[in-house]
Parts: structure tokens; sequence; C-alpha cells
């Protein structure tokens, strides 16, 4: 973890209590007694044709791979419209996902929500998170995409290098992702993500690094474009060439502070060695998130859904706010020749945290 005003593994480990956020605690209703936030790495993927059984079994492929990490540390499971069953069920009552998943028709929304909380509503820094639309809605051809996002706590980084990185590349192959993005994020509760929003729009102001908004909105604006660039940004083969293909992108993201992975049907873009936070007061903009931005800031969508505004003017990603979250890392053309300059001073890739086969 790089720049940030807090040493996040430190505190994880001398007092992750501290690390837990109330919930509702910037919403009208006030703090509420159960965790609304954990911080965490979260990698988010968009895909296409999660009615179809092979897209299916990716799914459970990519769950099986993650549930081995995550092993004991998951405790609830969150389903939005089951054919059969709660929307909510302990996890280790809960049936094996291929088992839940064989319920669902082709017209049946995927979605699973596995969270660590010790109470149901409580957020957890381990979280597997997958909406895959309806076999009707992927044939209209005007509801975008399916999504799934995992979060690991911020000490796995620490304590087990590569393996968000390894996940992220392994996810995005299954899936043959259209584009993602992974790094920091906070976790919200599965049941009550709205109440607490509006603190994921406050630290997001205070982290440019941060991720922010919510999964749907962000999956029906994704055959649009990328939404954003982070720690690892994926974009797929066709939105390569748009750019000027691989070797656009090594001119532009030198080897000693970018690591290019290819997923089969794309390619995956590390910058340095650690997650960036960005803080505003101290560095808003680090070049090794500004350079991919203005690389790929064609490919951007040209709006994102990502907060529901709220009738109590509590603070949202919404509108002309959420425009700007997109444009975070927007600098003048005239400005980049700046950047690359301060590339030089900031870490460079370190083998501990870089796969071994980058391209």
């Amino acid at each position: 973890m790089t720049d940030l005003p807090f040493d996040p593994v430190q505190l994880m480990r001398e007092h992750p209590e501290k690390m837990r956020i109330p919930g509702g605690l910037l919403s009208s209703g006030g703090p509420k007694d159960y965790i609304g936030a954990v911080p965490a790495l979260s990698g988010t993927l968009f895909f296409q044709n999660a009615h179809e059984l092979e897209v299916r079994e990716a799914i459970c492929a990519c769950f099986d791979e993650y549930a081995t990490f995550a092993e004991g540390h998951l405790t609830w499971l969150w389903r939005a419209e089951p054919p059969v069953g709660p929307n909510k069920i302990a996890y280790s009552k809960a049936k094996p996902i291929r088992e839940l998943m064989k319920q669902l028709s082709a017209d049946h929304l995927v979605s699973f929500t596995y969270t660590s909380g010790q109470q149901a509503h409580d957020a957890g820094d381990w979280e597997f998170q997958v909406y895959g639309l309806q076999g009707w809605c992927a044939k209209m051809g005007d509801w975008g995409a399916s999504a799934l996002r995992f979060a690991l706590p911020l000490l796995s980084l620490d304590d087990h290098p590569t393996v968000f990185q390894s996940m992220f590349v392994s996810f995005a192959r299954r899936l043959r992702a259209l584009h993602g993005y992974g790094g920091h994020a906070l976790v919200l509760s599965a049941g009550r993500a709205y109440e607490n929003d509006a603190f994921e729009t406050y630290l997001a102001g205070m982290l440019n690094g941060l991720d922010a908004g919510d999964l749907i909105q962000a999956a029906a604006d994704a055959e649009k474009g990328i939404k954003t660039v982070s720690w690892l940004t994926a974009i797929n083969y066709d939105m390569l060439e748009k750019i000027g293909g691989i070797t656009a992108v090594r001119s532009e993201l030198p080897m000693d502070w970018f690591a290019l992975y290819d997923y089969g049907e794309g390619l995956v873009a590390q910058a340095g060695p650690a997650p960036e936070g960005a803080p505003v007061d101290i560095d808003p903009k680090p070049a090794r998130l500004v350079l991919p931005n203005a690389l790929f800031s064609k490919l951007r969508a040209p709006e994102i859904g990502m907060h529901v505004p709220s009738a109590s003017d509590e603070p949202r990603l919404f509108g002309w706010a959420a425009q700007q979250w997109l444009k975070r890392f927007d600098v003048e053309e005239g400005e980049l020749l700046a950047y690359k300059a301060k590339l030089l001073k900031e870490p460079k890739l370190i083998d501990p945290t870089t796969l071994q086969d980058r391209l």
C-alpha cells in the first residue's frame, strides 16, 4: 500500500476493529449497530452471456478458486430473486454454488453474494459477488453486461503478494472479460449498501485511488466502454487495437513500472508494485495512474451509473459528481511530459508482487 494517510497493513494487524465502518455512518438516520463498510482489495470484471451454461460454469470455477483461498472466512450467502429458498442463508447451510446454479433457467437472474460478516448485514473484507443478466435481457441487447466482483483483505497483499493479481487475471480469462479494474475499494453491507453509499462518497473524495459506485449500475453501461483505471486494468483486444495495439501500450507504459499480462481476450496492466490510494491532500494524481488513464481515456464510457440519488441530500456520486469522479485522473495533453518525468521518482515493480508470466 502506498501514499495513504495511514498504514493500513499496520492498522489491520494491530487494530483490525478500527477498519470496520459503522453502518449508515453518514446517512440521515445516523450510525447503526452493524458494520456498514470495510476497506479491502477489490477486483471487478465485466463480461457477457451469463445465461449460457458455459459461462455459468466459468462463474462457478471462479468461485471455486476464490473459496479455496477464502476457506473458513465466508459466513453468508445473499441472492436476489432466487427461484427456490430464502434470499439470504448462512454459508454453512447453503448448497454448493453449482447446485444453486442448476436451479436457474436461462431467464433467471444470476445473483450470488458471498460475504464474511459476523451478522448477515455486516460487511466483511472477504466477498464474492456476481450479477448475471437474464437470457431475455441479453437477447434484447440494450441491458448492458454482467459483472463479477471479488474482495480480499488488505493484509492479503502483504501475506500473499501475488494472489490478488493471479485471481484477477485468472477470472478475466475464465469469463472472457470485456474489461475490468482492481485495487483499493470499500466492501459495503450486502443488504444495506444504499445507506452506506454516503460514506463511500465521502472516502472517494479523499482517496482518488478508491473504487466507488454500484456494481449493477456500472454493469448497465459496461458495453459502452471502461469505467476507470486502477492498480490493475483489463481491456480486451478490440479495445487495444483502438489505442494503437500493444506497441502503443509498451511505449506509453514503461516496463519498469508497468507489467502486462495476457488473459486470452485481452491484456491486464499492473501499475506499480502495490495499489495506489492517491490521497487528494498528498498526491491526487500519481503518474502510474495518470499515464494509463491518458492512454485508455479513449476507451472510457461517456457516462457510468454509480449511485442512486438521495432523497435526504446525502452525498452521492450521481450526475455531475459521478462525471467528475470518472475524470479524476485526467490532465491536459501538454502536462503528460511532466507526469512521465514524475514517474521516474515513483516505485518500480518488484518481483514479489509481479506475476512471472508477464508479457
